[in-house]
């Protein structure tokens, strides 16, 4: 099911819908340096591909959507992202925050090493 299906029958979605990238998100992907290569980087380096304004209100829509549960959260959340943005980190914060907090609110407080919380959210 696609994330435009699950918005048609009302089901809230992380997953953005499907959308078209703009001519300044292309970025060239460059093989590494034998030298540069590791096991966590690969043989590539992937430049990072900046959100538009658009997926950026989208994707924090959806953040504060879910962490609404928890009003200090929210609140949490709102920091943590400003911050980023001073930054330059926005569009990674945003991802690592939308993981940790459906853990937070969809996870067993205790002995879900296995996060299946998440699962079943996802």
């Amino acid at each position: 099911i696609t994330a435009e299906k699950n918005e048609e029958v009302g089901i809230k979605s992380i997953f953005q819908p499907a959308m078209e990238i703009a001519l300044e998100q292309y970025r060239t992907v460059t093989p590494l340096r034998e030298w540069e290569i590791s096991s966590e980087t690969g043989s590539y380096s992937y430049p990072a591909v900046p959100l538009t304004h658009a997926q950026r209100k989208s994707a924090s829509d959806k953040l504060f959507g879910i962490s609404k549960k928890l009003p200090a959260l929210t609140q949490e959340c709102a920091e943590v992202l400003k911050e980023a943005r001073e930054g330059d980190q926005w569009d990674l914060a945003v991802a690592e925050l939308t993981t940790q907090v459906i853990c937070v609110t969809h996870c067993s407080e205790s002995k879900d090493y296995k996060l299946e919380g998440l699962r079943r959210y996802l």
